[in-house]
């Protein structure tokens, strides 16, 4: 695990050395190959942003979204996933990676994923962000992940 603290750099395997991309407060997982990892082409972004109402439900999206993760090196069409925290805001989510929208809209539709969000529906806040990138590079991935993260406030924040 990752946090932003002033004596530790992140070190990610596609070259994403340097500063912690996120502030102070900010946790961020290693990172996580999926089998497409080596894809040198386009790619399909999508960061998620959850706010829950309770640090019990803080905990349980953490743990489910650690199960979720167990699967990832075997997700078709995956490039890659960072899971990200802000535990004093109740806040945390993903940065995926995929080869294309399909490949991460076939994920959403996944019966364990789809029976999850069923689950959680009307009791946590999500926001989500995601765009289209020539190709990946994770300091262009973590940059405008930061307008999410960092810079746009949760829409259902209070």
């Amino acid at each position: 695990m990752r946090t932003n603290s002033t004596d530790q750099r992140p070190i990610d395997p596609h070259g994403a050395a340097g500063e912690h991309p996120f502030s102070e407060g900010t946790v961020l997982m290693p990172w996580q190959a999926g089998p497409r990892h080596d894809s040198a082409g386009p790619v399909f972004v999508s960061v998620t942003d959850f706010l829950a109402a309770s640090e019990e439900d803080v905990q349980e999206i953490y743990k489910t979204g650690m199960r979720l993760g167990r699967n990832w090196p075997v997700m078709h069409g995956a490039v890659g996933l960072w899971l990200w925290a802000r535990p004093s805001e109740s806040r945390g989510g993903s940065i995926s990676v995929w080869e294309t929208e399909k490949d991460m809209r076939r994920f959403v539709r996944w019966p364990v994923h789809a029976d999850i969000m069923r689950k959680w529906r009307g009791r946590v806040g999500l926001a989500t962000d995601s765009w289209q990138a020539a190709r990946f590079d994770a300091q262009e991935v973590w940059a405008r992940a930061r307008d999410t993260i960092d810079l746009r406030p949760h829409p259902q924040a209070g």
